[in-house]
């Protein structure tokens, strides 16, 4: 009997087993105790229409270096361009992108967006598909990623997400959270690989709104890009005010990789139930790429924000049992 009551006492105190399994791909540490943890107090004290989770998409659900998606895409679209009409290569944004496209590790583009006040990443961004309908930009960057190999790991870019995070999307699923991808990157390209990679729909894919023009012809919608986008850009706390606009509701959960998630982090810790606030750091240089939290301007006190908002350093090498998710 005594043993019985151990027994069952242990139990009690112990997270799921199954829920321990979801996460086989994290190392066992004390940062995934937390989290299994918080999914177990999520399903005791929080509703289940209050359950939303928002997960940043670059560097923090898939892999953002040398180029991320949106970039890669661009730098094909901007290709594309150039080989038609030689003449562009007179620009500096089609040189940069000229440059990228024979090597996406260039420093002499990566390090040097800002020439003359003026920024060519965006540039590159904006001008990549503006010829072309919405739709079909989708269609060619879906088409591009799915195509083309990462060079250090010879991998389909779109297949480079993060296991780990697969997992624990997963889990947060099964646990009855309604999750969204919300990124800085443009909707187009996040439409165009999340819903066949990770299986969400277009609702759950919040990304930086590129300006379109409608134009009905021939009984049919053409949506025309434009060389501008719908403010605000999804960094910052434009990601929270975009976030909120789209779900209606404050997240509980909240997880990204850059000093550019802490808008969207101070909006989850607003939120009036348990909340988890966690932040990738990218230390890992052998399985994946190592590199600060923060683009552009240095942020060397970054960690001192996770540590006084008690939000969660989750790093690389030490968390991920596994990076990259093994093709059958």
């Amino acid at each position: 009997m005594i043993i019985a009551a151990v027994t069952a006492l242990l139990f009690s105190c112990t997270p799921n087993n199954k829920q321990d399994d979801a996460l086989s791909a994290w190392n066992d540490t004390p940062v995934k105790q937390q989290i299994l943890n918080y999914v177990a107090l999520a399903q005791k004290e929080i509703p289940v229409e209050d359950r939303v989770a928002v997960f940043d998409m670059d560097g923090t659900i898939a892999c953002e270096t040398p180029l991320w998606f949106e970039m890669a895409t661009a730098v094909y679209g901007m290709h594309q361009q150039y080989v038609k009409q030689p003449e562009l290569l007179k620009l500096k944004e089609y040189q940069y992108a000229k440059k990228l496209w024979e090597n996406p590790a260039d420093t002499t583009v990566l390090n040097h967006w800002m020439v003359d006040g003026v920024n060519y990443l965006d540039s590159i961004i904006l001008k990549a598909f503006t010829p072309v309908d919405f739709e079909t930009s989708i269609d060619m960057s879906a088409k591009y990623l799915m195509e083309t190999k990462d060079k250090k790991f010879n991998m389909i870019l779109g297949d480079m997400f993060y296991e780990p995070m697969l997992e624990l999307i997963e889990l947060l699923q099964k646990n009855e959270f309604n999750v969204y991808i919300v990124s800085g990157s443009m909707t187009g390209v996040i439409w165009s690989i999340c819903p066949q990679t990770i299986g969400f729909n277009r609702a759950h894919l919040i990304g930086t709104r590129q300006a379109l023009t409608p134009i009905y012809q021939d009984g049919k919608t053409i949506l025309r890009i434009e060389k501008t986008i719908f403010p605000p850009k999804n960094d910052g706390n434009g990601k929270s005010l975009n976030i909120y606009n789209a779900i209606g509701k404050i997240p509980v959960f909240a997880f990204g990789n850059t000093t550019g998630d802490f808008g969207m982090f101070h909006l989850t810790a607003t939120s009036k139930y348990p909340h988890m606030e966690l932040m990738l750091n990218h230390d890992d240089d052998q399985r994946e790429y190592a590199y600060p939290p923060y683009h552009g301007t240095a942020i060397p006190a970054w960690q001192d924000s996770l540590k006084i908002n008690k939000w969660i350093q989750v790093d690389m090498s030490t968390q991920f049992k596994t990076v990259w998710k093994e093709k059958i």
